[in-house]
């Protein structure tokens, strides 16, 4: 059987560290989960951060909430813990300031910024911080991108509404959010990453996939999600799109049932199983009948979804 299983959101929290400690304690946990960094903070201003962090194999993703500081990537720092990784940053919230090699930015809310993480940079945060932090290894992308061009950081402005970093940020949100039982896995992540960075230096199949099932996600719930549909989405042909899907080695009819029935299992493994019944279940998540859900479901997984349902509660 696949794993299906939803990746557990960590959550990490100064709150209960004291005050003194604070940035250090804070340093540990990012230099541990996400990318090390030395941090500042104003002389009198008391340090408030939490972070809510996935991986996703190579990939990972957090989200940062704190009070106002600053963050500086060192060249010691580089050398001693390297990433070989991209970061990108999504602010949701307050302006940051964003320094690296020469080029300094302000970010507002709905800006995103992509750069070399083993490159130093400087970050400040005048005000509370909260933003979307992504860590992508390199060695998952295309051997064909060469990013960035001459160390510059690429900087996307809220304005420029590109597909590629709106399909981040929201696929990102809603994972983090931790309620949600629909989560990306790390192909969709570096796919749409790649597209974001390639500056047409990828396959347009590859940003086409990217796309596509981007666009899949935000609909799985619609029991009327049709191929004509996202082919318009994407701006190819339904024919196009059928050979983008072959590539992944299914078609897309196969993809979706296979998305749908993995929200499903998220849905009936999790802690709310109990109140969902399997009629629900299969409405939830885009689904013409139960009948057609439940022998689906027993197919993929070789247990009927109320077996599963009840041996879930027994394990709460």
């Amino acid at each position: 059987m696949p794993s299906t299983a939803v990746r557990p959101v960590t959550t990490f929290s100064t709150a209960c560290v004291p005050p003194e400690q604070r940035l250090r304690a804070w340093e540990k946990h990012n230099a541990d989960a996400l990318i090390a960094l030395q941090c500042r903070t104003r002389t009198g201003v008391e340090f408030q951060a939490q972070e809510n962090n996935i991986q996703l194999g190579r990939v990972h993703l957090a989200r940062v909430r704190s009070t106002a500081h600053s963050v500086e990537r060192s060249l010691d720092l580089i050398g001693q813990q390297p990433t070989g990784a991209l970061a990108l940053f999504v602010s949701l919230r307050g302006e940051a300031l964003f320094e690296q090699a020469g080029r300094r930015q302000i970010l507002r809310p709905g800006d995103l910024v992509v750069c070399e993480a083993d490159r130093h940079f400087v970050r400040g945060f005048a005000n509370a911080l909260d933003e979307l932090a992504l860590r992508v290894d390199r060695r998952v992308l295309p051997e064909e991108i060469h990013f960035p061009a001459h160390g510059e950081p690429l900087i996307i402005r809220r304005n420029e509404s590109n597909p590629y970093g709106c399909a981040i940020a929201r696929l990102s949100g809603r994972a983090l959010d931790g309620h949600d039982p629909r989560q990306p896995d790390e192909r969709m992540i570096v796919d749409l990453v790649s597209a974001l960075v390639s500056r047409n230096a990828v396959r347009p199949q590859v940003l086409h996939r990217a796309l596509a099932c981007a666009y899949v996600e935000n609909r799985l719930s619609d029991p009327r999600l049709s191929a004509t549909e996202v082919a318009q989405a994407v701006g190819i042909s339904v024919r196009q799109l059928t050979r983008v899907f072959s590539e992944m080695g299914q078609s897309f009819p196969r993809h979706v049932l296979g998305r749908r029935l993995e929200v499903a299992h998220n849905l009936l493994t999790g802690p709310d199983a109990l109140t969902l019944s399997t009629a629900v279940v299969a409405a939830m998540c885009g689904f013409r009948s139960t009948a057609h859900f439940s022998k689906s479901f027993q197919e993929r997984f070789r247990i009927a979804a109320g077996e599963l349902r009840r041996t879930t509660a027994k394990h709460h």
